[in-house]
């Protein structure tokens, strides 16, 4: 995912709030563990939480796609990225907390896969550590047959993105067409997003089967809600 657009990332969800979305995370990790000084963003993309994050704890990223990590070393040069898959990744140290945030989990796809991700997170957490997930839409919340249209309106930089939203079996479907205006000329491409749609059970689930003990915030810090939890 995001092969064709890493560049274009920030741009595109200029409507996220991330100074927001991370002053109420800070408020979370000091309510559940105010003694937190080391934290992991999973699927940390360009590395806008972490620019944040970095005021108030020792903060390194984790993403598959080198292209968004490659933004994400030049937004934040001090800070330690690593290139691994969420679901099977082994660094050989723990943080006090463990974050995957703005539905990146749901990259995953299969239920078996959310569950080895979990796990794997669980697995580099500090005795006591804190899990923060953000989930994707569930099965009964997720709209099929909608089209949605985004732009980008910026001095030499214009997009339109758009899709239809689709349901395959347990999965979402998006086929993203992109058009991209700037000063070079303008072109066009698509990609294909495919999202895991799982229910709020399964979600729990995986964190307990992980051992972390889990809550659920229905708004969480982006509206899609948020799992969060103290391994045992």
């Amino acid at each position: 995912m995001f092969d064709k657009t890493a560049d274009y990332y920030d741009a595109l969800y200029h409507f996220k709030d991330y100074g927001v979305a991370c002053d109420k995370l800070h408020k979370l990790i000091q309510s559940q563990l105010p003694a937190a000084k080391s934290l992991l963003d999973i699927a940390c993309g360009t590395g806008k939480h972490l620019e944040y994050l970095s005021s108030h704890y020792y903060v390194e990223g984790l993403d598959l796609n080198p292209d968004l990590l490659n933004v994400a070393q030049k937004r934040c040069p001090n800070v330690l990225f690593h290139q691994a898959d969420m679901t099977d990744f082994s660094l050989s140290k723990t943080y006090d907390v463990v974050v995957c945030l703005f539905s990146s989990i749901a990259y995953v796809r299969t239920l078996e896969n959310l569950r080895k991700a979990v796990q794997c997170m669980a697995d580099h957490l500090s005795p006591n550590g804190l899990l923060v997930i953000e989930p994707w839409f569930s099965p009964d919340t997720y709209w099929v047959g909608k089209t949605t249209a985004n732009f980008v309106d910026q001095p030499d930089l214009k997009i339109a993105w758009m899709y239809k939203s689709e349901r395959k079996d347990l999965t979402s479907f998006l086929d993203i067409h992109y058009m991209v205006g700037t000063p070079q000329g303008i072109h066009e491409f698509t990609e294909e997003h495919i999202l895991g749609l799982w229910t709020d059970s399964e979600y729990k689930q995986a964190f307990e089967d992980a051992g972390v003990r889990v809550n659920y915030d229905e708004m969480g810090l982006f509206g899609r809600g948020m799992y969060y939890g103290l391994k045992r």
